[in-house]
């Protein structure tokens, strides 16, 4: 009995592993583990298109630019994110052996090596589980200076 419990265990965290998005990834490579998204009402960065997918207790809103996850908000539907969905998450996201580290100053965990990726519980809805692309995100954010002449 204890094995038996302890192999689906195994199976299902190793299961959880493959079934997560990575940062980087292309829309399609993002579809065929999630299914077919839908756009989403709000886009979370001008210039870029935000898909949504429902997988099992997730739902995934996924920040594309040129074809390429930037930013992922993850909220799980049956209960809150806990640590141990974090660690999945963030494991997912260790590919070529990088790490991760907890800032506890600024509540959030960086990826070493390049490019930088940040993970964080949004502010005020720690429902939610982002990982970005730094510089990715960045750089749409810093795209719309505007235009000041007028003034």
């Amino acid at each position: 009995m204890k094995i038996s419990c302890i192999l689906l265990l195994i199976a299902f965290i190793a299961s959880a592993d493959s079934a997560l998005a990575r940062i980087g990834e292309t829309r399609q490579e993002i579809d065929k583990r999630y299914g077919e998204g839908k756009r989403c009402d709000i886009q979370r960065l001008e210039g870029a298109e935000t898909i949504k997918y429902h997988l099992n207790n997730f739902q995934v809103e996924v920040v594309f630019h040129d074809n390429k996850s930037i930013w992922e908000i993850v909220q799980r539907q049956d209960r809150l994110i806990d640590l141990d969905d974090i660690k999945i998450l963030l494991k997912a996201n260790s590919a070529d052996g990088r790490t991760w580290h907890f800032y506890r100053l600024d509540h959030r965990w960086g990826r070493s090596g390049e490019p930088l990726y940040i993970a964080y519980l949004w502010p005020g809805h720690e429902d939610y589980f982002c990982i970005e692309d730094v510089k990715a995100c960045e750089a749409l954010q810093n795209s719309d200076t505007g235009d000041l002449k007028g003034f």
